[in-house]
């Protein structure tokens, strides 16, 4: 196991409350909807009801004339002045990726249900909605691609005609003698998958305030955004408006899971008419919209093939990865990331010689993909983890030792795997056995086989993997993507030795407000009390990436701590002047300067403070204060196992969960209440993708679920309580080891679940490569399983 770079302090690993609580608890948080300024107008849309048409007339009079309206803009109107949303990859990374115009307002034609076609600003939003329904469109309908396979045909219907296709990026890798290791192979499996498309759907939906103040020239965007300087960088270009007279704030921001982290065309339309009126913007996103107009995600079909020896040795696997994306490509990220993600990470924890894999990136007349929670590795895991079953069931090898065999062991790290991402460290096959004891397998087989001697159907599954977090800008750069992965802080002491951060993350229910205090609470010796946190406002804090892609405790927590060291080094650079004692023999801890060898107070912690701020120490630069721009290695990894175990009714195909058990291995823990209460929820989000969550449309492109009716989510009692183990391996690359885990959670329970239906449902030969595992499927798949299909 490796050895962090530096000690672990008695914050750093501890369950401390989160500070957020009280607030939160006692509803003292403040959203965007919170907030209340004078003369504020509310803003509605018109939404296209056809997936694909050609607007050839559009009538605003009535809801112009409407009371209370002050202004009605259709695409026309802001063709002139504002940009469309556009995603431009590096050409020489990404040849093979096109660009779309995503205008905020449709331009002559509409592209899925949903896209806003106007827009009205009125009084209040009662007045707007009304006005809304006003306006009258002509619609020229036009054929539709809902099929992702069949935009792929020669005679699809165009999404963008330009195009020429409907393929928006194409990636072909192989690596290693493919073709050879199926040649030589005693045994090959193959499988076609699917993920049903579905969404983040956070508490509070999206929303935002615009207010341009003549005066000062100014604009201020309070967003519930996980990016504040995204946001406002992107917003700046799109309205040609200077950025540094654009201030971003994200209040409280009531989950995000990765759709939070873009501009949206409601964002820049909001502080358009701000500036144009002079008045207050307001949109608040309503359920309807949310399911209909904002981000989807990860729908995939993808084509497995998994290569091995007959003792289990893994030769080679093949992965087609088609994901379809939608309409346009979601700013600034990009809608193609998803197939790519996933093709990447489809090796997991496994020893892979040759990989062949086709990512392939596919519009369609439906509502834009963007990230969402463990992108495109749900399906990466799925396909892998039941190739995996199928390969052990067709060798005949118990399907826990062919994982074994072919793990990634301790003592490999670093291994670079078959695409190139260096495992710095990690605990695969540990963590394996460590949740099969958790679960006690051997008692559970003994329970499956008296289960199925009463009629009852239990089955256990597993499902690990790799997940690679807090990726670098180097990484964005290799792909062509016009992001960054560092991140920024600055720590700030005052007189009283209280002390301030400000750091480029948002939290939006990570818990920021504890485990950063607990970070610097340990490099500066004080009490987490003392650090007050501060997020998520562009005029107050450096420019940072916000919080995705499970990388604010590796990088917001690695940008605070280098901040901090530089604030350590000054106070204990004075001390020593002062004490007439090497600094290295002094250390930071309970509020003191303290000897290291015996504890001795030498000097309170906020003497020296005010000394070094009132430039009381000759030949020191007065200030105390450090900032620090971080950037993080290539990537981090976790990695876990999570088994679940499950009784399935095969007379109604209904699938409950019985137990489900999660060891995971992030490297240093800084608050494990906190890596605890990501874990559970991420499951939650894995439990709907696996059984739940779909959204659906027809032929014609018309959306289906449109409703929290239509569209399930699990709810409290569709999710059991998880049972967590924690290994920790140690990142050498990063302050203190810790790595990223923040989406681990929601990456494997469609794995584990689908493996532990077909467990369960082994005497019908049922084979499930189809999430959500809804009734219907379920009982299919038992016929199916009958007729010997």
């Amino acid at each position: 196991m490796a050895t962090p770079l530096v000690g672990i302090g008695k914050m750093v690993g501890a369950e401390v409350r989160r500070v957020e609580d009280p607030r939160v608890l006692l509803g003292k948080t403040r959203y965007v909807d919170d907030i209340q300024l004078p003369n504020t107008v509310a803003m509605a849309f018109a939404r296209s009801p056809y997936a694909h048409a050609n607007i050839t007339r559009i009538d605003v009079s009535a809801a112009k004339e409407h009371p209370g309206v002050l202004a009605v803009l259709t695409g026309a109107d802001i063709a002139a002045d504002i940009l469309p949303l556009r995603v431009e990859y590096d050409p020489v990374r990404a040849p093979k990726h096109k660009s779309c115009n995503w205008p905020v307002l449709a331009q002559e034609k509409v592209r899925f249900v949903g896209e806003a076609v106007a827009v009205v600003v009125a009084v209040n939003r009662y007045v707007a909605e009304d006005a809304a329904s006003l306006i009258d469109v002509d619609y020229d309908p036009l054929d539709t691609i809902w099929d992702v396979e069949k935009a792929l045909t020669a005679d699809s219907p165009l999404v963008h005609d330009e195009w020429g296709d409907n393929l928006m990026q194409e990636i072909k890798v192989e690596i290693g003698e493919v073709s050879k290791a199926f040649q030589e192979a005693d045994c090959v499996v193959a499988e076609r998958f699917v993920t049903g498309r579905h969404m983040a759907m956070p508490m509070e939906t999206r929303g935002c305030l615009a207010n341009f103040e003549a005066a000062t020239d100014s604009l201020t965007l309070w967003s519930s955004t996980q990016t504040p300087h995204v946001v406002r960088t992107h917003l700046a270009k799109t309205i040609n408006f200077p950025e540094h007279h654009i201030r971003v704030v994200a209040p409280d921001v009531g989950g995000g899971f990765g759709l939070k982290g873009h501009l949206f065309g409601e964002e820049v339309l909001a502080a358009f008419l701000s500036r144009r009126l002079g008045r207050p913007v307001k949109w608040i996103e309503d359920r309807r919209e949310h399911l209909t107009a904002s981000l989807h995600a990860k729908q995939q079909v993808v084509c497995g093939e998994l290569a091995l020896k007959k003792d289990g040795t893994i030769l080679g696997i093949t992965g087609r990865y088609i994901s379809d994306v939608g309409a346009y490509s979601d700013y600034p990220w990009g809608s193609a990331l998803e197939a790519g993600h996933a093709a990447s990470a489809m090796p997991g924890p496994y020893k892979i010689p040759a990989y062949r894999f086709e990512a392939l990136s596919v519009a369609t007349n439906k509502t834009t993909i963007g990230p969402y929670r463990g992108v495109g590795l749900p399906i990466a895991i799925l396909t892998m983890e039941r190739l995996m079953d199928l390969a052990a069931q067709k060798l005949g090898i118990d399907r826990i030792e062919l994982r074994l065999r072919n793990m990634i062991r301790q003592q490999d790290h670093p291994y670079t795997t078959i695409t190139g991402a260096e495992i710095e460290s990690g605990s695969h096959q540990e963590a394996l056995r460590m949740a099969l004891e958790m679960i006690n397998l051997e008692e559970f087989r003994a329970e499956q086989q008296r289960a199925r001697q009463q009629g009852r159907h239990i089955g256990l599954g597993v499902g690990c993997y790799i997940e690679g977090t807090a990726p670098s800008s180097q990484a964005f750069q290799a792909m062509g993507a016009p992001v960054g992965g560092y991140e920024s802080a600055t720590v700030r002491m005052d007189v009283h030795g209280k002390v301030t951060v400000l750091v480029g993350t948002h939290s939006h229910g990570q818990s920021h407000e504890t485990t950063f205090a607990q970070i610097v609470a340990d490099e500066l010796g004080v009490s987490i009390a003392d650090v007050k946190i501060i997020e998520g406002d562009t005029t107050a804090i450096p420019y940072g990436w916000g919080t995705w892609g499970s990388r604010s405790a590796v990088t917001g927590g690695g940008a605070t701590i280098i901040a901090s060291r530089k604030i350590r080094e000054k106070l204990l650079r004075a001390a020593s002047r002062l004490s007439e004692i090497p600094s290295d023999d002094l250390q930071l801890a309970d509020g003191m300067v303290r000897r290291k060898q015996d504890g001795a107070t030498v000097v309170p912690i906020k003497d020296i403070a005010q000394r070094i701020l009132f430039a009381q120490f000759a030949g020191e630069e007065p200030g105390l204060e450090g900032t620090s721009h971080y950037e993080p290695p290539p990537s981090t990894h976790s990695n876990a196992t999570h088994v679940a175990t499950v009784e399935v009714d095969p007379e109604t195909g209904q699938v409950k969960l019985l137990r489900y058990v999660v060891v995971e291995d992030c490297g240093t823990i800084i608050n494990p209440m906190v890596v605890d209460g990501q874990i559970q929820g991420g499951v939650a989000q894995g439990i709907g993708t696996a059984l739940y969550e779909q959204a659906l449309y027809d032929e014609n492109g018309q959306f289906l679920t449109g409703t929290l009716m239509d569209y399930l989510i699990p709810t409290a009692v569709d999710v059991p309580r998880v049972e967590i183990g924690h290994i920790s391996s140690p990142s050498p690359y990063t302050p203190t080891g810790i790595k990223g885990m923040g989406e681990g959670g929601a990456i494997a329970p469609p794995a584990a679940i689908a493996n532990a239906v077909c467990d369960a449902l082994a005497p019908f030969n049922v084979r499930i490569s189809e999430v959500p595992i809804t009734l219907e499927r379920v009982l299919q798949a038992i016929e199916r399983g009958r007729n010997g299909q």
